[in-house]
């Protein structure tokens, strides 16, 4: 039980970390193909590190890879926009929205598997609004919500959230019986070839090779916590229910917005308060998840 409850601190560290260092990772001028390449390299990265792990992991059928590669599409997708949006815009900003995964895997839920909406998702759901209108002050919360919405790099973050949500929704639905970090480090491979192919077909792969060479470093740090983070998530969860793992992750949006001001200086005080009502919001939610 000790050993999970640090797992799971160690979780909360390392995804707060994590948007620090793929700001760190990612290209502030918009380039594409240099955010696909700092793609690659923090999943192809984060694949070899789980690696070692699967090769104590029996595998009694390869079902899982046509579903795990549908998924993959989606993760690959919301994977450029995370990284771009993080690159390019302010990371105390579009963090609290990273957050707000709760909210769309409860509505994609409510379309695609038929789960209930309660009374108690729906106070989760004014509870997140009302966050996300306060979180930059505008004048007032329609003005807020209007800048949100307007705001790239906030836009890619809604794009990745709803990707992975709806990623999320495809393994729930197709029922992948896998051992976790198989899936996982296959998952994690997909995305790499995915976006691998797009750069050979687009011919701009020297940009791995400059990305790589440029953030030698940030490149190998991003990637370990990209894959170990999820690994400490499993260890986690051997000694502690998802319903209590899932909210507890959700306090490492109030460490990454403590990093952005003491690395690169951005307000956070005006943030503080929509973050945490959107946390809180995430919390009813994940609480009343089926």
């Amino acid at each position: 039980m000790f050993l999970s409850y640090i797992a799971l601190l160690g979780r909360v560290l390392l995804l707060s970390l994590e948007r620090i260092v793929v700001r760190l990772l990612g290209n502030n001028q918009k380039n594409i193909y240099s955010n696909v390449s700092a793609t690659f390299l923090f999943f192809f990265i984060g694949a070899l590190s789980l690696l070692p792990f699967s090769f104590f992991i029996n595998i009694n059928d390869f079902d899982f890879l046509i579903p795990c590669y549908i998924s993959s599409i989606l993760y690959t997708i919301g994977a450029v926009a995370y990284v771009t949006s993080l690159s390019v815009g302010e990371v105390s900003l579009v963090t609290p929205i990273n957050s707000l995964n709760s909210l769309f895997l409860m509505i994609l839920s409510f379309v695609f598997l038929n789960e209930q909406i309660t009374i108690e998702k729906f106070v989760g759901i004014v509870i997140i609004v009302t966050g996300l209108s306060i979180l930059k002050k505008e004048g007032n919360p329609l003005k807020s919500l209007k800048y949100i919405i307007n705001n790239t790099a906030c836009r890619l973050m809604f794009l990745y959230v709803f990707l992975q949500s709806m990623g999320r929704i495809l393994d729930k639905y197709f029922y992948v019986t896998v051992h976790p970090v198989t899936y996982a480090t296959v998952l994690y491979f997909f995305i790499s070839i995915n976006l691998l192919v797009f750069l050979l077909i687009t011919k701009k792969t020297k940009y791995i090779k400059d990305v790589f060479n440029a953030k030698r470093g940030i490149s190998i740090i991003s990637g370990c916590i990209n894959g170990f983070s999820y690994l400490f998530l499993l260890v986690a969860l051997k000694n502690i229910e998802l319903s209590i793992a899932e909210p507890i992750t959700q306090v490492s949006m109030i460490l990454t917005l403590i990093f952005t001001y003491i690395f690169f200086k951005e307000n956070i005080k005006e943030k503080i308060p929509g973050s945490i009502l959107i946390l809180i919001g995430g919390w009813i939610l994940l609480s009343n998840m089926s």
